[in-house]
């Protein structure tokens, strides 16, 4: 959870100077938002990124620079990294099942309105994904972006994660965040990112967009929860403090 004197720090990519220019302004309105750069597709981008480590990238670009851009926030945790939102004027599902396969985690037209805008910011810093009404449908439609047929189906590969790994995949399904999930389940939030990290693994997914996707195919979103076990509610963490733009951080 942001504290009072924090903000989501995020970079904008297009190659229009007024794109940019209108999505700055639109986000600038959001107290908790600050856009630390702004720039064109290409290699400069991508060491702007490198450099100012943002939580979460507006880009309208070709899956093949978005797949460079995820490529640089890749560590040894599955999922973690700044989130990719994929912002263009292309509805074709190609285009959208070409940018999650990529490594998006949202896709809004440029149509959007500013507050469907702000609010897929917020949810992908917060380790959500997002993704315009209009999209999707038709994204549960064609569920192509799983893993091929020739692996695990999905009862066998579900029935391989543990009961809180279980609760965990279902908050997924049904659009929670991380933080909303440890929440519910009185748990910390390094427990559910370490939990997320090993769903992705046991499943053989790239992210938890393709988690969600396979929970909600396969009913689990829809199923009651299972009684919770008493536990103590985890001490709440205390505020990250961010540093200074010029410093070089980890995602």
């Amino acid at each position: 959870m942001m504290d009072e004197f924090s903000t989501l720090e995020v970079m904008l990519v297009d190659n229009e100077d007024l794109v940019r220019r209108g999505f700055r302004q639109a986000l600038g309105e959001a107290p908790d938002i600050t856009v630390v750069a702004d720039t064109r597709v290409g290699e400069e981008a991508l060491r702007m990124a490198e450099l100012w480590r943002p939580q979460v990238v507006l880009v309208d670009a070709e899956c093949e620079f978005i797949r460079k851009l995820a490529q640089l926030s890749e560590t040894a945790v599955p999922g973690v990294g700044p989130g990719i939102i994929v912002l263009t004027s292309n509805a074709l599902d190609s285009h959208l099942l070409g940018s999650l396969k990529a490594g998006a985690r949202g896709f809004l037209l440029k149509s959007a309105s500013q507050h469907e805008l702000i609010s897929a910011v917020r949810a992908v810093a917060d380790g959500a994904a997002f993704l315009c009404p209009t999209m999707t449908r038709r994204l549960i439609d064609r569920f192509e972006i799983l893993p091929p047929p020739h692996e695990r189906s999905h009862a066998v590969a579900l029935a391989s994660l543990s009961g809180r790994e279980t609760q965990v995949l279902r908050g997924i399904a049904m659009g929670r965040s991380n933080l909303e999930i440890a929440h519910d389940l009185h748990v910390t939030l390094a427990t559910v990112k370490s939990h997320v990290s090993r769903i992705l693994a046991k499943l053989e997914l790239p992210n938890r967009m393709h988690a969600a996707l396979m929970a909600q195919r396969s009913g689990l979103a829809h199923l009651p929860q299972p009684p919770r076990a008493i536990q103590a509610a985890a001490a709440p963490c205390p505020p990250a403090t961010r540093p200074e733009p010029a410093v070089r951080r980890a995602w």
